[in-house]
């Protein structure tokens, strides 16, 4: 949402805007929490598989910062500095406060041979809270990690462990009244990919363990094991259909939340015309089922449809765009379960050499506590179902100030409306930053 972009001259086309996605907001947005967990874990998968994808696009540039035989390690540091003016995502009683945030990007890349190549991949620094210290934290950005892509004959298998810690409130739409909500998220797991000349067949396997960052949402520490596979069929080079399905199992450390077996089962589309627009749809039905482990909620399965529309379309050399829009169930943060729409949008645009403006925008529907009974008060639980909607809106203008160096000012503007009291808010937020690049 914010920051400068990371230009890679050499990427391919295709992966070109995916890259822009993940590293044009960092690192002023490095450290945002990650977003509720989607439907059945098959979001998380596919968001999982997009950045591995953009970093071995990555890797395989010419850019380096050292080089030893093979090794190659790229460094990315930068600086910025935010001014906050509701720091704890409050309605009443706003709080503002100066960030300092240090980052320093690696990218560190091994080819074993020429298919099989190791990756490691870490963003982190420290977000320092000026009038605020009790707020002030490490981050590791989401993608951090390990990757290592080996083939067995055809398949191409990866062995892979994200990890982050990531710490803000604004950046979680079920989130409101607290400035101190995040997470520590470390994923590890094996996929194999089989492409033949008319199918593509995927399976894979994680294991993710959830932690918060604060005691006050202890009750969300849990480990999720997730299967999933895909089978799909090539029409031509350019369209590919095929059905898709999870099972994922969470159990939670307390017993304020139900653990619970989600299901999913639908279709998908792929449509590649050219390198520079890609096309992805989903849709299918998920269900959640809840054992009932908790002492202070009872809450009745839930049953969806799911759809995920992806579009991404480098326009021209210097205009580029993403669209992503849907509807899904997933795991609540402060009740069992939430059902929600949303829709999000982003622009780069090159618009005169050396400058680079990108606005972009984020919108979330949701109804969490659904199904959900209380049976006993405390441990920040909702107390009644609770519809919101949630907006994030931001813009940002970067200038390459030399071909190493460059520097990017951007506003962020988050509101949240609510049909609980006291769980609305306004944020805004306004940064710089300054960051370098190799040649």
């Amino acid at each position: 949402m914010f920051g400068i972009k990371i230009t890679r001259r050499k990427t391919q086309p295709g992966y070109r805007l995916l890259w822009l996605g993940i590293f044009s907001s960092m690192p002023l947005s490095a450290f945002l929490a990650a977003p509720a967990r989607g439907q059945a874990g098959l979001a998380d998968v596919m968001s999982n598989e997009a950045i591995d994808k953009a970093q071995t696009a990555q890797a395989q540039s010419s850019e380096y910062s050292f080089k030893s035989g093979n090794l190659r390690m790229l460094l990315l540091p930068a600086l910025s500095a935010q001014w906050n003016d509701n720091i704890n995502t409050t309605e009443t009683g706003r709080e503002s406060d100066f960030i300092i945030l240090p980052t320093l990007g690696v990218v560190m890349t091994y080819p074993l041979t020429d298919r099989n190549l190791l990756q490691i991949n870490v963003t982190g620094g420290y977000s320092e809270y000026v009038e605020h210290p009790h707020l002030s934290s490490w981050y590791l950005s989401t993608g951090s990690g390990i990757s290592l892509d080996f083939y067995i004959k055809d398949i191409l298998f990866n062995v892979h462990d994200q990890f982050s810690y990531v710490q803000n409130s604004s950046a979680n739409p079920q989130v409101a009244g607290t400035g101190t909500y995040g997470t520590f998220e470390n994923t590890a797991g094996l996929s194999g990919d089989w492409s033949l000349k008319h199918f593509d067949l995927s399976l894979g396997y994680d294991h993710q363990n959830t932690l918060a960052t604060s005691a006050q949402f202890d009750q969300t520490d849990n480990t999720t094991d997730t299967g999933y596979a895909r089978a799909g069929y090539k029409w031509n080079p350019k369209l590919t259909t095929g059905l898709e399905g999870t099972v994922a199992s969470t159990a939670y450390d307390q017993n304020v939340l139900n653990d619970n077996t989600a299901y999913s089962a639908g279709a998908y589309g792929t449509w590649n015309p050219n390198a520079y627009l890609q096309a992805t749809l989903r849709g299918g039905y998920a269900l959640e089922q809840f054992d009932q482990t908790s002492t202070h909620l009872q809450t009745s399965d839930l049953g969806s449809w799911y759809i995920d529309l992806n579009l991404t379309h480098q326009i021209t050399d210097t205009v580029a765009y993403s669209i992503g829009a849907g509807h899904n169930i997933g795991l609540g943060v402060q009740s069992d379960a939430t059902e929600y729409t949303y829709a999000n949008a982003s622009i780069n645009w090159n618009f005169i050499k050396g400058f680079s403006l990108q606005p972009n925008f984020s919108f979330q529907h949701g109804t969490s506590g659904i199904g959900s009974t209380i049976l006993a008060s405390g441990n920040n639980l909702l107390t009644q179902e609770e519809i919101y909607d949630w907006y994030v809106a931001g813009l940002s203008l970067s200038y390459n100030v030399t071909k190493r160096f460059a520097v990017s000012c951007s506003y962020q503007f988050t509101g949240r409306s609510s049909s609980l009291p006291n769980r609305g808010y306004t944020q805004n937020i306004i940064g710089i930053q300054l960051s370098y690049h190799p040649i």
